[in-house]
């Protein structure tokens, strides 16, 4: 769990930071986010990629007769899906694919929560949910995802009160990950 507590901590620590430290800079990196072709591309590869690990490990019959009729297929399909969704997917990508690594991660956290012994596990479990169905929703109503992007961007006052439940949460998971480091919480 130490590896998960991290893997969520960090990036969320990071970014509360940055958004209460240069507040004006993380409301254009909000307002530009949706239409970022870069972003878009890197998180299109990350979320077919992703889902292409999960085809290949799921293990569901009806999936390998069509994804494992040679080796390597799924992740051959990855590449060309990548390909194809950022010539054809353009229009808000970057929210599209954020929204697919966020249905995506939490089956491979939900099964090492599993393990876990003390009742802090359920903190990246509702984390995880939350993620999940906010990547659905954003997932079938990008341009809903973009809005509120630019509704916290409007005013510095919603940015920095964003920054601050990140920073909360990051600050969390980073001080319970290094609990479960340390051998304190398991």
């Amino acid at each position: 769990m130490t590896l998960w507590y991290l893997v969520l901590g960090l990036p969320l620590l990071g970014l509360g930071l940055f958004a209460l430290v240069r507040t004006s800079l993380m409301a254009k990196a909000l307002t530009a986010f949706p239409r970022n072709r870069l972003a878009g591309q890197l998180l299109c590869a990350v979320a077919w990629f992703g889902t292409a690990y999960e085809c290949d490990n799921f293990g569901i019959d009806i999936f390998d007769k069509f994804l494992k009729v040679f080796p390597g297929e799924v992740w051959i399909l990855a590449i060309v899906l990548t390909v194809l969704t950022c010539m054809w997917m353009e229009n808000l990508l970057p929210i599209r694919a954020l929204c697919g690594i966020f249905m995506l991660f939490p089956a491979e956290l939900l099964p090492v929560t599993r393990n876990c012994v003390s009742h802090w596990y359920l903190a990246p479990v509702v984390f995880a949910y939350i993620c999940a169905i906010i990547g659905m929703f954003g997932m079938f109503y990008p341009w809903r995802f973009r809005q509120v992007l630019t509704w916290v961007s409007q005013q510095p006052p919603r940015v920095r009160v964003a920054g601050g439940v990140f920073l909360a949460v990051g600050l969390l998971f980073t001080v319970l990950g290094a609990l479960t480091a340390s051998g304190t919480v398991r």
